[in-house]
């Protein structure tokens, strides 16, 4: 399923909306045209009970280095 909207997607347009992986850098690489587009508001959730944790995870490793990259 996560394969099928690549396979059919506009060049131009950016990937998939669900970013499935457990290192820090495809995140950003799979957010970076999201950022290049212009968005700056962006909303990262993730399935499941504990957002709390998923969310103190993705501050403490995903977050800095995407303020890094393009701040």
């Amino acid at each position: 399923m996560e394969r099928l909207p690549t396979l059919f997607a506009d060049r131009n347009a950016p990937p998939a909306r669900w970013i499935v992986s457990t290192d820090p850098e495809e995140h950003i690489e799979k957010i970076k045209p999201y950022i290049e587009m212009g968005f700056r508001h962006l909303v990262f959730h993730a399935p499941g009970p504990d957002q709390s944790r998923f969310l103190k995870l993705y501050g403490e490793q995903v977050l800095p280095k995407l303020r890094q990259r393009f701040d």
